[in-house]
């Protein structure tokens, strides 16, 4: 008697291992200065708590990402890294109670975060939910004009922020070892404190309190080859 021939189960996409990649995205924050309460940080134009007009900014990003996943039946949990070269940027005016204009610019220059990923995985297509914390650097620079149009002085500043972040995403398995992933996280910075380098144009230097609160979003395309 003639016999049928063997059905194969078909092998099922595996998350699991080791991987690496590269990611671009855009990105676009928020940044919300106060002047500090000491009368050393600020002056009749721009008093001590002075509220600044928001700082809304975007921009493009890229960089790489790399971690581990393991795979129990459908779920798939792991830890992820990333690191981003960033050019956000964004910039805005005020007027202080006597008429001075002050024009801020504030950039991002770079991005990282380390977080957990949780997955749910239907074969080759894995879409998870990821926490965890994040960095960045912030540049700003910011000039002050008089009544008759007169830069008075120059401030700077840079520092590292940190807070949490949180993001979703999906991602596609279109080979044995490679994926493509669309992803956007979310990151709330705590509230930064930290001092400017303001120059009058007396050449008078003063370094006057500021905090900040700020936000980043961002939107990445990353493909990674996982071991």
């Amino acid at each position: 008697m003639p016999t049928k021939a063997p059905v194969y189960a078909p092998v099922l996409y595996s998350w699991t291992g080791f991987y690496v990649g590269g990611q671009a995205g855009g990105g676009w924050f928020t940044n919300h200065v106060t002047n500090g309460l000491n009368p050393t940080d600020g002056t009749v134009n721009f008093p001590p708590g002075f509220v600044h007009n928001a700082v809304h900014g975007s921009g493009w990003l890229g960089g790489g990402y790399a971690g581990y996943n393991y795979q129990v039946n459908q779920l798939v949990v792991g830890i992820d890294g990333d690191y981003s070269w960033a050019h956000l940027t964004g910039s805005t005016s005020d007027i202080g109670p006597t008429g001075f204009t002050d024009i801020s610019h504030e950039t991002v220059k770079w991005i990282a975060t380390v977080t957990g990923r949780l997955g749910y995985a239907a074969n080759n297509w894995m879409f998870f939910g990821k926490a965890g914390w994040a960095w960045a650097g912030f540049n700003g620079v910011s000039s002050t004009f008089n009544l008759a149009g007169a830069n008075t002085n120059n401030d700077t500043n840079a520092q590292t922020r940190d807070g949490w972040t949180v993001g979703t995403g999906v991602e596609w398995g279109f080979a044995e070892h490679w994926s493509a992933k669309l992803e956007y996280d979310y990151v709330k910075f705590m509230t930064a404190n930290y001092v400017n380098t303001a120059v009058s144009v007396s050449g008078a230097v003063t370094f006057p309190g500021r905090s900040a609160t700020s936000n980043l979003s961002i939107v990445e395309l990353g493909v990674a080859y996982r071991f």
